[in-house]
């Protein structure tokens, strides 16, 4: 018998049981009102057979729902082990698990870089102010700038773009600028890191 006939019967018994589990559970419980009728006057006229048996038939359509809903709820586990799910699920947490640890290396990684870049760039690389602000005036210069308190990001994005048309290829035909033109831009990215720590210690009242 293949996989599609007997998933069919397996969603087939599911809903049988389901259906007596909704309906067995329902008159079972809407029962306990006639049934709770039913003791009282048992009680008054002293005869207690018609009670018995009614509670009788009420605790057996309890009984069907509760083995109905068992059943149901043992269903997939049944019909997994004749597929053989166990296994594909736990070559699925595996592919899962294999993707979420290469997400959180890529992650990593990717931190790791922007931490270094980071540190290279900023003043984290550098262990007085002096240094710091001697690096600043370097790159300053780099871009043709000069140090004053008037500095400004946008002042250093101006110069940047003066020194690249400067280095432009066009305007240096049979001549390789990318070093330069790498160091130029360097500089700027240290210069727009730096610009409110230079500012603050330089020019400090």
């Amino acid at each position: 018998m293949d996989r599609q006939k007997i998933r069919i019967i397996q969603f087939s018994t599911n809903a049988i049981l389901t259906f007596l589990t909704y309906v067995s559970g329902i008159l079972g419980y809407l029962l306990f009102i006639p049934l709770a009728l039913t003791a009282l006057v048992s009680f008054f006229i002293h005869n207690w057979s018609f009670f018995w048996q009614f509670s009788i038939f009420v605790i057996i359509l309890l009984a069907i729902a509760f083995c109905s809903e068992t059943l149901n709820f043992k269903l997939p586990e049944m019909f997994g082990k004749f597929f053989d799910e166990e296994k594909e699920d736990k070559k699925i947490y595996q592919e899962y698990e294999n993707w979420f640890n290469e997400w959180c290396q890529n992650e990593y990684e990717k931190y790791e870089r922007a931490r270094q870049k980071q540190q290279n760039q900023g003043y984290g690389a550098y262990h007085s102010v002096e240094d710091i602000i001697e690096k600043f005036e370097e790159n300053l210069k780099i871009l043709g700038l000069k140090a004053n308190s008037q500095l400004s990001l946008q002042n250093i994005k101006k110069a940047h773009r003066t020194k690249a048309k400067e280095l432009h290829p066009d305007k240096n035909p049979g001549k390789d600028t990318t070093a330069d033109m790498q160091k130029v831009n360097a500089a700027k990215e240290y210069l727009d890191a730096n610009l409110e720590y230079y500012l603050s210690k330089k020019f400090q009242n």
